[in-house]
C-alpha cells in the first residue's frame, strides 16, 4: 500500500473548511494567546493574575491537544 504525506498545513486547511468544531478551536485558541500575551507583558502579576494566567495556558494547551487529534485523525483517514 502507498502512503501518501500530507502536510500538517494541508490537513489545517481541509479541517477548518470541512469541519466548524475545529475552526471554532482555532479560534478559540488564538483569543486564549492573545489574552495570555497580555499577562507575559507585566513584569509582576498578583497571585491571583498568576493563578488566571496558568489557568488559561492549560485551557489553551488542552485545546492545541485536542486539534492535534483531529490533525492525527484527519491524517490517518487519508492514508
Amino acid at each position: 500500500m502507498h502512503q501518501v504525506h500530507v502536510s500538517e498545513d494541508v490537513l489545517k486547511l481541509k479541517l477548518r473548511k470541512e469541519d466548524p468544531y475545529y475552526a471554532e478551536l482555532e479560534i478559540a485558541h488564538r483569543r486564549l494567546d492573545d489574552e495570555l500575551l497580555r499577562y507575559e507583558l507585566h513584569v509582576y502579576l498578583s497571585p491571583e493574575d498568576e493563578k488566571t494566567r496558568r489557568e488559561l495556558q492549560k485551557k489553551k494547551l488542552a485545546l492545541k491537544d485536542q486539534m492535534a487529534e483531529m490533525l492525527r485523525q484527519q491524517a490517518a483517514l487519508l492514508n
